[in-house]
């Protein structure tokens, strides 16, 4: 039998181990079935890193009928038990049992750590490796020599911590701080759906995963939602002919109806494409959230966003860790009041 080794209870060796594998030459395969904006979020992570000077690393989505690599272990992000019935097809499994947030905190640090530990190659089996880019400025205290894994654990083991600590913190800050906002929001979300409208997500990278978790969450909950960020077709061609810019706002003069919520999720709170396509459905009669960190960026103010939910960070992992936070907490806010709506019109019946 595969052996699991779980990411959140221990994110070092899981770290170590994927350093080994991505040294080796393997490509990482994540399958999320319950999820699969999480499993396009790491392999985006990945491929793209949103902190600079990090290296790119070979991350897939797995595909199901893929034959079964050959491995003595398999990453696990949730109940390592939910993984033992599933195809042994992917090197990450990304179980649907634990709040958003955790699961996206776990591959954030699962991250940090690898291309931490990828700066050492005498520890991760490659000891003729040239070294990469510095990561000090992600662990400014680690110094630990080639032949001291030991030093070299207890260091990320300790900034892991430190991390947790620090996400848990901004997410209840932002919780906090958006209390109103959430309120707003949640109001405008479910006059919408009463009325026979629907919410439209959008974002860039792995803020276009974030926009497509939240669709899910809100269809969950009740609500008619959609992602404008999830057919690559459709994306792709809009920036092939028309630009980035233009791939919302394209979207919105076929989907985006009067009444309808456009929600914009960024991390910056400054992407273009976004703001267009605020003003185009502002211009529609559609109610715009925009959903941003550094202090909500060109969000902030912006004539065309009706509401801001935003979080108080400039770490781009720790504001999409606290964004996910949001996000459930506005659909469990939704999801409320929709119910006793629904059973007060079931009793007029």
């Amino acid at each position: 039998m595969i052996a699991s080794i779980d990411c959140g209870r221990d994110p070092v060796e899981a770290a170590m181990w994927l350093a080994r594998a991505f040294t080796a030459g393997r490509r990482l395969r994540v399958w999320a079935p319950d999820a699969p904006d999480h499993a396009h979020h790491v392999a985006v992570e990945f491929v793209h890193p949103v902190v600079a000077g990090t290296r790119p690393l070979a991350a897939v989505v797995a595909d199901p009928g893929e034959a079964a690599a050959s491995t003595d272990a398999r990453l696990v992000i949730g109940e390592a038990g939910a993984a033992e019935g599933a195809v042994l097809d992917a090197d990450l499994f990304i179980a649907a049992d634990q709040p958003d947030a955790a699961v996206v905190l776990s591959y954030h640090l699962l991250w940090e750590l690898v291309q931490v530990a990828l700066e050492h190659p005498g520890l991760v089996g490659n000891a003729g490796a040239a070294g990469g880019d510095s990561t000090g400025f992600l662990y400014p205290f680690l110094d630990a020599s080639e032949d001291d894994e030991v030093s070299l654990r207890e260091a990320l083991g300790a900034s892991a911590e430190a991390k947790r600590d620090e996400s848990d913190g901004l997410a209840q800050q932002s919780l906090e701080s958006n209390r109103g906002a959430l309120e707003h929001v949640a109001t405008a979300i479910g006059r919408a759906a009463h009325s026979g409208g629907r919410v439209l997500t959008m974002g860039n990278g792995g803020s276009a995963t974030d926009a497509a978790r939240l669709a899910r969450l809100l269809r969950r909950s009740g609500i008619a939602a959609e992602s404008l960020s999830t057919d690559y077709a459709v994306a792709t061609a809009l920036a092939n002919d028309l630009g980035a810019e233009r791939i919302f706002s394209r979207q919105l003069d076929a989907f985006g109806q009067p009444g309808d919520v456009l929600v914009g999720c960024s991390t910056s709170g400054a992407s273009r494409n976004l703001l267009t396509a605020f003003d185009r459905a502002a211009g529609t009669g559609m109610t715009t959230v925009g959903l941003s960190g550094y202090g909500g960026g060109s969000f902030a103010g912006h004539a065309s966003v009706h509401h801001s939910l935003v979080v108080q960070s400039m770490s781009v992992h720790r504001i999409q860790e606290a964004q996910a936070a949001l996000m459930s907490a506005l659909c469990e806010r939704v999801a409320g009041p929709l119910a006793a709506t629904d059973r007060a019109t079931e009793g007029t019946r």
